[in-house]
């Protein structure tokens, strides 16, 4: 983790585990850790294990906080995705994941669940357009033949986001002019 990103991000792994599920009851893993960002005062991702056998997972994920349900009847965290999302998502290793964190990777994790970053990203605006289209795209099934509407939905809801366009949030440790020549 950087230096900056780990000043930022306090994991705390001090709670009980629960069980991640997505709407269908089909098992996706379990939340092992909440990571706080404690700049804003918020749960920023979950770390959750998915895989493996006996609790011993074979990879983590960072799953955004903002696509988590809290079920309070079955006491699990559900999620409205398929399997082959969480399966696809970028991992970490287990043992080192704290060093490994930084926010270009984080911000590759938001977009594959179809977020913007609520952070700045040094990720260009192309790199999270067709990151979230695709993340758009996989999650309506994988319709053939709609590439151009995900992109162009992907790039609506990054707009109003304000992460790319007019009034787009400043990105981390590139200057101005460069930031106005990507786009």
């Amino acid at each position: 983790m950087t230096e900056e990103a780990s000043a930022r991000f306090i994991p705390t792994n001090r709670l009980e585990r629960y069980d991640l599920v997505n709407e269908e009851g089909k098992d996706l893993g379990q939340v092992t850790t909440f990571v706080a960002d404690m700049l804003t005062g918020r749960i920023a991702f979950a770390i959750v294990a998915f895989g493996g056998f006996f609790g011993i997972s074979d990879k983590w994920f960072a799953v955004p906080w903002e696509i988590m349900v809290w079920s309070p009847e079955a006491k699990k965290f559900v999620v409205d995705m398929p399997e082959k999302v969480l399966k696809t998502a970028p991992g970490m290793d287990k043992d080192n994941w704290t060093e490994e964190l930084n926010y270009d990777w984080l911000a590759k994790c938001y977009i594959h669940y179809g977020l913007a970053p609520y952070w700045d990203t040094t990720l260009s605006s192309e790199e999270q357009k067709k990151g979230l289209a695709y993340a758009i795209w996989q999650r309506e099934g994988e319709p053939d033949g709609s590439h151009d509407k995900h992109y162009y939905r992907a790039e609506r809801i990054l707009s109003v986001q304000g992460v790319v366009g007019p009034g787009a949030r400043r990105v981390a440790g590139k200057p101005k002019q460069e930031e106005e020549e990507e786009e």
